[in-house]
């Protein structure tokens, strides 16, 4: 490193915490004009910059049809054809300009994965400026943060700045973290008045540092940002059925390149969201993928055994992880090592927080290091778990909205301000809002703030073979109301896997249960006993 080279805030809150830079930040990337010496990250030139890509996150180049460099993947996406791409990819496309553009975009809405595209493309004329964006996966999954005033684009907040954190108005990260002594000495004084809780509307906890959002894209020269994709506003109604038709076909093509894509674990449970995808797995007998579910806490031993069960009807073998001391036990004895793993987390979420239990009490250091960890995420759409269960007046809809966001909230002037800016997206997004407003808020404002901090989980390549646009798209015109009742949800079992279909659901067992009041567990291996093939 060079006297005058600008040290990242990340490199410097690793040097005081004693962290190692590489492992930090690993799958992470800064896109600076300045090139800069990051421990265990290459270089490459983009776009007048230089970008800086953790030597584990896969970097993808595609061109047009005569070989001209267009723009780079970052991470894994899959195609149209259900190929994960690698190395150079050629699109079977050509132009300039805004008619290039609309072309790149309209291929790029239609990858699933965790990905961000970032393109040079060439201006309509020689002399023209060259078009240079950033995207967002469907989810925005795979994280990004940039500040208009440097320039610098990166995957988390730590790695975008040059300076102190300048506190954002609307949100102040959680008290476990600022109340941590080794973190307290480095973080600024945040405002106590602050509201606690999660950023939202492209917010970070910097006041300058803004998130790309899904479905968004931003300029790499002005830094403005546009819509690059929206459901079709006069989608038609259809059926379970018809819907279930032209979404299995996609989660088969997602599982079936993520489950080929290298040695792993698919972590399923008792509920909905990986079960569909577990349906449409390939013979996982074939591939280097295995099946795994933990607990951390009581409810999830319900889980273990119930997908436990969902391996044995696949008569594929299952790691079910359950600390010896019980759900609430830990795999880590030492201390020092377990503030280290938080401390770890914290950094490369960008500070969004310590890490979660299965983080926490080192459950991913019992599982083969560098793997892929495979999740069933992002398919809260199917069952429109995300939509009010009675009927609300229009302010407490929005209101109901807002909170699903799971942005931070205060009193209510701040309450009042984050409406305002809910109503500014739901104005940059035309929508008959009694079909699709929850859908879109949690694709468009829920899913990215938490999504992009999933940097901390470092020891393992995490993927989720759900986000898909298409997937999303189609599930939104099968009415909210009949998605509530599940029977999405029961038509994508039944033309994919009915056998994994009868195996019961952990949150409607111990609704029966609670409803019958006898043990949960009892009335699950009740329920289990009477599977078919079982007597």
């Amino acid at each position: 490193m060079t006297a005058a080279q600008p040290t990242l805030l990340g490199q410097s809150y690793c040097a005081a915490l004693d962290l190692g830079f590489a492992i930090t930040f690993r799958f992470q990337f800064v896109l600076s004009e300045t090139k800069r010496d990051l421990p265990g990250f290459d270089t490459r030139p983009f776009a007048d910059r230089t970008l800086h890509t953790h030597k584990d996150l896969p970097v993808t180049e595609f061109t047009d049809r005569d070989g001209n460099p267009l723009g780079l993947i970052l991470g894994f996406a899959v195609d149209e054809n259900g190929q994960v791409l690698t190395g150079t990819h050629a699109l079977d496309l050509a132009g300039k300009g805004a008619e290039i553009e609309e072309k790149i975009e309209k291929w790029l809405s239609y990858l699933g994965g965790r990905f961000l595209v970032l393109t040079d493309l060439p201006g309509k004329t020689v002399r023209s400026k060259r078009l240079r964006k950033i995207y967002a996966d469907p989810a925005g999954s795979l994280g990004a943060v940039y500040d208009p005033q440097t320039g610098i684009v990166a995957s988390s907040v730590l790695l975008c700045l040059e300076r102190d954190i300048d506190p954002d108005p609307g949100a102040r990260p959680g008290d476990e973290l600022l109340t941590n002594k080794r973190l307290k000495k480095l973080l600024p004084e945040f405002d106590p008045d602050t509201p606690i809780g999660g950023h939202g509307f492209g917010t970070t906890l910097d006041r300058h540092v803004r998130r790309v959002m899904a479905n968004r894209a931003v300029d790499l020269t002005n830094f403005t940002e546009h819509r690059f994709w929206r459901p079709e506003t006069e989608m038609p109604s259809l059926s379970a059925e018809d819907a279930a038709a032209q979404i299995v076909p996609v989660m088969q093509s997602m599982m079936n390149a993520f489950c080929n894509v290298g040695r792993g674990y698919f972590a399923i449970s008792g509920g909905h969201d990986s079960r569909m995808l577990l349906a449409c797995a390939p013979d996982l007998s074939e591939t280097e993928m295995e099946l795994y579910c933990y607990a951390t806490n009581w409810i999830g031993t319900l889980d273990v055994r119930v997908s436990e069960v969902l391996a044995e009807t696949l008569q594929q073998p299952f790691f079910g992880q359950v600390s010896d001391s019980g759900p609430k036990g830990t795999f880590l004895t030492n201390r020092k090592a377990a503030m280290r793993n938080r401390l770890r987390f914290a950094l490369g979420s960008g500070l969004s927080h310590l890490g979660d239990g299965w983080w926490q009490r080192g459950y991913a250091r019992q599982l083969r290091q560098g793997d892929f960890w495979l999740r069933g995420n992002f398919l809260e759409i199917i069952t429109a778990r995300v939509w009010p269960r009675f009927d609300l007046t229009k302010s407490d809809e929005w209101l109901h909205a807002l909170t699903n966001t799971r942005v931070a909230l205060g009193n209510e002037a701040d309450v009042s301000r984050k409406l305002a800016c809910l109503e500014e997206w739901h104005q940059s997004l035309p929508m008959d809002e009694d079909r699709h407003l929850h859908d879109l808020t949690y694709l468009d404002l829920t899913l990215a703030p938490a999504q992009g901090s999933f940097y901390g989980f470092s020891s393992h390549t995490y993927l989720a073979p759900g986000n898909h646009r298409r997937i999303f798209e189609v599930a939104m015109q099968v009415p909210w109301q009949d998605r509530k009742r599940g029977r999405l949800y029961d038509e994508i079992m039944r033309q994919s896997n009915p056998a994994l279909h009868q195996v019961p659901l952990v949150g409607a067992a111990t609704y029966h249960a609670k409803k019958l009041d006898i043990p949960a567990r009892q009335y699950l291996e009740q329920k289990i006993s009477e599977l078919p093939g079982r007597n």
